[in-house]
Order: structure tokens, then C-alpha cells, then sequence
């Protein structure tokens, strides 16, 4: 069942107007929406984390799967997107990025035509846009004074590597709150 035919699902959002004000409500995965249902939902504030996971899950190229990233991202309502919980896919951004920007499942078959993201669009939704979700827009998403500065130096070039070295991509140094929690010493630091 969608999410647009789950019963009482907008009437306890649209009556819920002082909760709404103090919580950020939120719709997890997205596998159907429709711009109507998108219209509702960022006109009661919530906003939507689609989950990249899904290029694990297909096996069929004939069945589109996971969320229409481009319909969601083009509709302008607050959009992030994550992995999901390691005992679905690998908890590897990297793999779900490639998803998110080719459509391609793990057989190297289409599943998600027509909805792929650019890469810029891929790594804001995961990082700039996440921080809403958590109220912590001031804290963390980007690299700028008073905030956490949590980064990551990476191994190859996001921008200019072959779609499929996507999934290599790793990092050579991540630091966390302004303190290295990672390094393969790549780097003279």
C-alpha cells in the first residue's frame, strides 16, 4: 500500500500543527510517490529521505525500484538521502552514490531509469541536506566556521572518475569534530 493510501496518515499530520512546529517529520525510502503526494507533504513540512539502498535489491530491470530521485529532487521539497542499516546493503556512501547517479543495479542493469541524479546533486543530498532531518543544519553539513568540521580527503576524484570507480572511492584521511579519526597515512599530516 502507498504511502498516499495508508488511512489517517494526512489527517494526523494536518491536526498536529503544534507538534509540527516543534518536530521535523519525515517519510523514510519513498519507493511511490506522485507529485500530488509530494505537494501535501512539503505543505505539512515534512520532508523526505530516499533510500539509495535499493540497487542491491533488484533483479529485475523491467521493475523500476527505489525512490524517483528525480521527480523528488526536481519537485523542491526538503530531500535527503542515506544508505540504510548494514544488514540491507554495505554501509559504504560510496555504493549508493553510484546507484543514485547511474540507476544501475549490482547486476550493471538499468532499474531506476530517467531518475538519476548528478553528482553534485548525490553528495549534497547526503551531506548539506541530512542536517535538516536532525536540526543540527548549524552544526553539521558543510565546512564552515562554528561547525563540526567533519571531512573527508579522498583517494580519487569524485567529479572525474569513470562512473563505475564510483564504488572505489575511499578516504585517505576523515576527521571528525576537527579531530582525524581516520588516516592511511596516505598523507602528511
Amino acid at each position: 500500500m502507498s504511502l498516499a493510501n495508508r488511512p489517517g496518515y494526512h489527517t494526523i499530520l494536518e491536526n498536529t500543527t503544534s507538534i509540527r512546529d516543534v518536530l521535523r517529520w519525515c517519510v523514510h525510502h519513498v519507493p511511490e510517490v506522485t507529485p500530488e503526494l509530494l505537494s501535501r507533504l512539503q505543505a505539512m513540512g515534512v520532508g523526505v529521505q530516499m533510500g539509495a539502498y535499493r540497487w542491491v535489491t533488484s533483479s529485475d530491470p523491467n521493475q523500476v525500484v527505489g525512490p524517483a530521485f528525480r521527480t523528488i529532487v526536481d519537485h523542491g521539497i526538503q530531500v535527503g538521502i542515506h544508505g540504510d542499516g548494514v544488514h540491507i546493503a554495505p554501509l559504504n556512501p560510496w555504493q549508493h552514490i553510484h546507484y543514485a547517479t547511474t540507476g544501475l543495479n549490482s547486476f550493471g542493469q538499468q532499474v531506476n531509469a530517467g531518475q538519476q541524479l548528478t553528482r553534485e546533486e548525490a553528495l549534497r543530498l547526503f551531506t548539506r541536506s541530512n542536517p535538516w532531518f536532525l536540526r543540527m543544519e548549524d552544526k553539521i553539513g558543510s565546512i564552515e566556521p562554528g561547525k563540526l568540521a567533519d571531512l573527508v580527503v579522498l583517494d580519487r576524484d569524485y567529479f572525474a572518475v569513470p562512473d563505475a570507480d564510483l564504488k572505489k572511492i575511499r578516504s585517505v584521511l576523515t576527521i571528525v569534530g576537527g579531530k582525524t579519526s581516520y588516516s592511511s597515512g596516505a598523507l602528511a599530516i
